[in-house]
């Protein structure tokens, strides 16, 4: 058994008022009011003046109080094990760094950082590796989600500019949905654009999806594309544009160049566009509402970017709104939706290796030597260092010696996670940063360093629409728990750079990265100070990015600040409306044109990676293209959302969602278990049979590892492909076997404390309200395996406190249950079936929230498991049973707001609408 939860303390400034933070989940960036009740608990609210969300808040937003405890945190810093002081620990990784860096060299040595950073930790780790240790080699976790929309957007405009802002989703007329589930992983953002076609229903939204997701409630056309198939898709709408004569070619030659050469790459992939799944009238459809709507917002994510020509895929789109004219007017505009919180102030102070700062590129002397002068520095890096995928091939291949990772998980998120495990097991130097104790990669630290988790901490955040907000502190740090940019900067002076990291305060950060910001348009206007005299001027282009009119602020300005979106130039002149880029038709290549990409479809859109040694028996067309994503309630690796009971009740298991047709083929029921696996690796997961798939594809989502799951992360199954241009990983197209698995038990396990031992060959941990449950697949008979965990259960020293037990076992159904209780209150319960059907998952959720009455404690081991099941919240706002959603939805011919009116599932986050409609849309399919 693990500790028992630590509460977390609030600080004083959160006694006096409410604080204002933001959201530490996804990109939309959502303002959140944090205050405390008479009891001193954290009561979470949206913040109503906040123009991202305005009040409204996700179903993860409005759960994160219950995520805010110390469990897993790391009191002190450790080496090798044992406990240090920090001075100890800080002079252990100054030393073995620049010990490491004198034997083997600069390039020996790596930074691995995190869209979860605060935009002043980034800056102070870009600007140490960077400037002063002077390689190329920090990346960041971003690497895995959006840099190949970067490399698009640098491509098209010369610089990485998102250029459009939510008042132009808002305001469109047709809104494109392509390779983003909006729904789940921007959910507020799904929510204002229903609101806004409630408003309006003439407003148009296409969903470009090989799944049906819940965005096809708002969908007046699905265009269900074979996986890896958007390019030629979007290469015959350009080729459409053509020859429909929607492109005013002299127009558009006066601020773009290369459509010709686009024109003829598209004409040769609409010949293709018959392959990709579609019907002739649903393709006309779509190109139709593209070319005959003058405002049109083409929303592109993580389906568009994870692919091996996700940069080209995002070209693609930016080349049909140039041609067409939408773009740098409302309601128009390609728009690169980040997953993370802070993903894009990573990209503001160049955490990505193949940039240096400010939006500033290797390759352009002047400004780089402009950089230079402004860290004081005669050490920058010259070239561009390792992208994430081959920084830890050069771990592997000992180039790496010595590699430090903040915040984030790469075992978990990166793919081939057996080879990354590999390379940190042999570096000489692996440092980790974190704010938990223990996770997949950490096994593998020499030095683990506590750093400050959500609500600690102090600095800013960038949103998809360039908007910087504050993250406020509101609790007390834990243990000795320092700031991110504390640790660094403190490491930095140990190797010889104090004079440059002398900060006091993220205040001081943020106001140096402001001022270096303006420094390219600083020389473009030849308003240059003392210090940049010897620059050459000449050529420098100015740039996008700037917000030197903070490069002064106070720390009272700081502390006030309000929510604002780049650029923000000028000083003492502060734009707070919309800011909306290319508006008078001016990008930032050198000739200040617009590039048209041609792009063309290649056949690697797939990885088959299957090895005939490794899968001897396979059949033939038994090959699936394995999909990886997010599910709407859990984030990333579940550090933070997975110790929320609410979030962990709807996806209580990693689940492969698999079409009828495939399942029936290779005898896959529902619910059973399925081996999935390539040549390299295979896991166990539990079947989602669904329409919503479609066939010789799979879905998985990417939130489980070994720490809550013992057959590992699905990032085992996904080959090392990248993109060659953006290196971003291929995660949506590895190809893999699919087999069911055969097993003899299934049980639920649900206990007070988490455990630390492994029970069977299959075991997956919940989070539920005052306990876990433990869901448990077995080779042993069911009597066999319900005799092992009563045992385990009887002789556990926590355990063994039970005074009573109920006891509703039967044996000739095999089905067994026994719930024990201490003081009349439930205290741990073993069910074990032959199925997994045969067990009341989900409902377990509410196991410690039993009432008093016995009658209600015989709920738990009823053999009424259908009735029981009918009981598991389906709108966790409002606690709304999913019996009553189904009992609606078959009562009778009604619509999605009569079943709202009728149960009120959906009225408080929203986050359900999209399942209701998905259950509408099921129904009406089977009639």
């Amino acid at each position: 058994m693990s500790e028992q939860i630590i509460p977390a303390s609030i600080n004083q400034a959160l006694k006096d008022k409410a604080v204002k933070t933001t959201c530490p989940y996804c990109g939309v960036g959502c303002g959140v009011t944090i205050a405390t009740n008479d009891k001193s608990q954290v009561i979470v609210q949206g913040d109503k003046q906040h123009p991202a969300n305005l009040g409204n808040l996700c179903i993860k937003g409005k759960n994160l109080g219950e995520t805010i405890d110390n469990t897993n945190r790391l009191e002190t810093p450790k080496v090798q094990g044992e406990t240090q002081s920090w001075p100890r620990a800080l002079d252990y990784v100054a030393s073995k760094f620049n010990k490491t860096i004198e034997r083997y060299g600069k390039d020996s040595v790596a930074f691995y950082v995190s869209g979860q950073l605060l935009t002043e930790d980034y800056y102070v780790a870009n600007k140490l590796m960077k400037g002063f240790i002077g390689t190329g080699n920090i990346d960041t976790n971003s690497r895995l989600c959006m840099s190949s929309a970067v490399s698009a957007h640098k491509r098209a405009f010369g610089e990485d500019i998102v250029p459009t802002s939510y008042a132009d989703l808002f305001s469109a007329e047709v809104v494109v949905l392509a390779g983003s589930n909006l729904a789940w992983c921007h959910p507020i953002l799904f929510k204002r654009l229903r609101e806004e076609k409630a408003r309006r229903p003439e407003l148009k939204v296409v969903v470009i999806d090989p799944r049906v997701t819940a965005c096809v409630e708002l969908a007046d056309l699905h265009l269900q594309v074979k996986a890896g198939s958007d390019l030629i898709l979007f290469n015959s709408l350009l080729n459409y544009l053509a020859e429909q004569g929607c492109i005013n070619i002299e127009k558009l030659a006066q601020s773009t160049s290369g459509l010709a050469k686009a024109l003829k790459s598209a004409k040769i992939d609409s010949e293709k566009i018959n392959e990709i799944g579609l019907s002739e009238q649903d393709i006309n459809q779509f190109f139709s509402l593209f070319a005959q709507h003058d405002k049109v917002v083409t929303v592109f994510s993580q389906g568009i970017n994870q692919s091996s020509q996700g940069s080209d895929q995002g070209n693609a789109i930016i080349n049909c709104h140039l041609a067409s004219d939408k773009i740098g007017k409302l309601g128009s505009g390609p728009f690169s939706m980040t997953g993370q919180p802070n993903a894009m102030g990573g990209r503001e102070v160049g955490a990505l290796a193949n940039t240096l700062a400010g939006h500033i590129e290797f390759e352009d002397e002047a400004l780089s030597k402009a950089l230079a002068n402004y860290w004081q520095s005669d050490n920058l890096a010259s070239k561009a260092g390792l992208k994430a995928v081959d920084l830890f091939d050069a771990i592997a291949q000992g180039k790496i010696k010595a590699v430090w990772i903040m915040a984030t998980n790469p075992i978990v998120s990166l793919p081939d996670h057996d080879k990354i495990k590999r390379a940190l097991q042999q570096c000489e130097l692996v440092v980790v940063s974190d704010c938990v104790a223990s996770n997949d990669t950490l096994e593998y630290a020499d030095v683990i360093l506590p750093a400050q988790t959500w609500g600690e901490k102090s600095g800013t955040v960038t949103n998809s629409e360039r908007r910087i907000s504050r993250q406020r502190p509101f609790l007390t740090p834990y243990g000795e728990a320092k700031p991110d940019w504390w640790i660094i900067s403190e490491v930095a002076k140990r190797m010889g750079f104090s004079k440059q990291f002398n900060f006091q305060s993220a205040k001081d950060i943020f106001a140096e990265h402001a001022g270096l910001s303006g420094l390219a348009n600083q020389l473009n206007s030849n308003t240059i100070t003392a210090e940049q005299e010897d620059t050459n001027t000449e050529n420098v282009i100015a740039k996008a990015f700037d917000i030197s009119a903070y490069k002064s602020l106070s720390e009272q300005q700081y502390q006030q600040w309000v929510p604002i979106q780049w650029p923000q130039a000028k000083e003492n002149s502060i734009t707070l409306s919309e800011q909306r880029f290319f508006t008078e038709k001016k990008y930032y290549h050198s000739d200040g044109k617009a590039r048209f990409i041609a792009v063309q479809s290649t056949d690697k859109s797939t990885n088959k990676i299957i090895d005939k040694k490794t899968c001897p028996s396979r059949e033939k067309n038994t090959f699936f293209t394995l999909n990886t994503g997010r599910n709407r309630d859990q984030w990333h690796t579940q550090t933070r959302s997975g110790k929320s009971a609410t979030l962990t009740n709807r996806h209580d298991e990693p689940e492969l969602a698999v079409n009828p047709y495939d399942a029936a083929r290779l005898n896959i029921v529902e619910g059973s278990l399925v081996k999935v696996a390539n040549e390299r690796g295979q896991l166990l997961a539990r079947a989602h049979i669904t329409e919503q798939q479609r066939r010789d594809e799979v879905f998985m989502p990417i939130h489980w590892s070994s720490s809550n799951f013992n057959q590992g992360c699905v990032s085992q199954l996904v080959a090392p492909t990248v993109d060659k241009i953006s290196g971003q990983p291929a995660f949506k197209h590895s190809q893999v076997l699919l087999t069911p698995e055969k097993v003899s038990s299934e049980a639920m396990l649900v206990v007070k404390q988490q455990l630390t031992l492994p029970l069977a060959k299959y075991q997956v941990e919940q989070k539920i309200d005052g306990g876990y449950c433990y869901h448990i697949a077995s080779n042993l008979s069911t009597e066999v395996l319900y005799n092992l965990l009563c045992d385990y259960v009887e002789k556990h020293e926590l355990m063994q406190a039970a005074s009573s037990s109920l006891n509703a076992s039967e044996p000739l159904k095999q089905y067994y249950r026994k719930s024990y209780l201490l003081n009349s209150t439930m205290h741990c319960a073993v069910l074990v079936g032959k199925q997994k059907q045969d067990l009341p998952h989900g409902w377990l959720s509410q196991f410690y929230q039993q009432a008093s009455e016995l009658s209600a404690k015989r709920n738990v081991i009823t053999a009424d498991i259908e009735k029981v099941q009918g009981q598991k919240t389906f709108c966790q706002c409002l606690n709304i049973a999913k019996e009553d959603i189904h009992q609606a939805v078959e009562s009778g011919k009604l619509t999605l707001a009569d079943i709202r009116t009728k149960t009120g599932a959906g009225n408080g986050c929203g986050s359900c609408i999209g399942d209701i409609a998905l259950l509408l849309k099921k129904k009406v399919q089977q009639a």
